[in-house]
């Protein structure tokens, strides 16, 4: 073969790698998102961080360079919206992510679907349970921060049909249990880990809904698509990853923290939200 063509291959597939690189950055990035109220006291804020699809993967050693990312947040609230355990790697790269962020603030958690996928969920409850996370298993609880009473529920992944309680209906089960707050003139939170069940969510009276499970679409084109697959949603998801507004909520969409798969202009990334005060 001319040395000139392989050459030009050899150039050719250097170009290739170096734009994969390029767009497929595995650092995590802090992505920002405000949401105002009038339920809040006057000037007052609560900022949380949202962290979702860990998947067991790890950030440096003991996970510190995610851990260090959380504190600088100086969060009131970390909330883990599901698969933060993965059903095939081990829980190695989650114990010390719990152990690193227990103590920085308070903890709330719901299941994703890889956490029953792995059947091995009740150890995953003891798990957490041991690092202090509360876990919102259909319920719901009132917190106070910064002076503000505030609402924060979750409920379960739909895979707890599958893998645990046969006759387990969201639905129903989030009638039983929320419909209740439609009275309560509080701010309302729900974790949720799919978010393409919005539909579901806005029959009852949150203000924000907070999700994961798309891992961003994977693919992403700034501006043009937001997303080329995500799972349950199929090609081009109409909820790959942001901030929607929604006629009386917010919904904000976590695109992830797992690295392993190819995320074109699509970073792993820490949500941070901030709910303000607009009175």
């Amino acid at each position: 073969m001319d040395i000139l063509i392989i050459k030009n291959i050899l150039l050719i597939l250097f170009l290739i790698i170096l734009v994969y690189k390029i767009v497929s950055c595995k650092a995590i990035v802090i992505r920002t998102y405000t949401a105002e109220t009038s339920l809040l006291l006057e000037e007052s804020a609560i900022k949380i961080v949202l962290v979702s699809d860990l998947h067991s993967t790890t950030y440096g050693r003991n996970q510190i360079r995610l851990i260090n990312k959380i504190k600088q947040q100086n969060p009131d609230l970390i909330l883990l919206s599901g698969d933060i355990f993965d059903s095939v790697l081990p829980m190695t790269g989650t114990k010390p992510f719990l152990s690193g962020v227990s103590g920085i603030a308070p903890i709330y958690y719901v299941t994703g679907n890889h956490e029953y996928r792995g059947r091995k969920i009740q150890k995953i409850r003891e798990q957490l349970e041991y690092y202090g996370v509360i876990i919102l298993s259909d319920k719901y609880t009132e917190i106070e921060i910064n002076k503000n009473k505030i609402i924060l529920a979750g409920i379960e992944d739909p895979y707890k049909k599958l893998y645990e309680v046969p006759d387990y209906d969201q639905y129903k089960v989030m009638e039983e249990q929320f419909r209740e707050l439609d009275e309560i003139s509080k701010y309302k939170i729900l974790l949720a880990h799919r978010p393409e069940r919005i539909a579901q969510y806005q029959k009852f009276s949150f203000d924000l809904v907070l999700s994961g499970h798309t891992h961003g679409g994977q693919v992403r084109i700034p501006y043009i698509l937001n997303g080329l697959i995500a799972p349950n949603q199929g090609l081009f998801p109409k909820y790959g990853g942001g901030l929607y507004n929604h006629n009386n909520s917010v919904q904000i969409i976590s695109r992830g923290l797992d690295p392993r798969f190819p995320r074109i202009f699509n970073p792993p990334e820490l949500v941070v939200v901030t709910i303000k005060s607009n009175l």
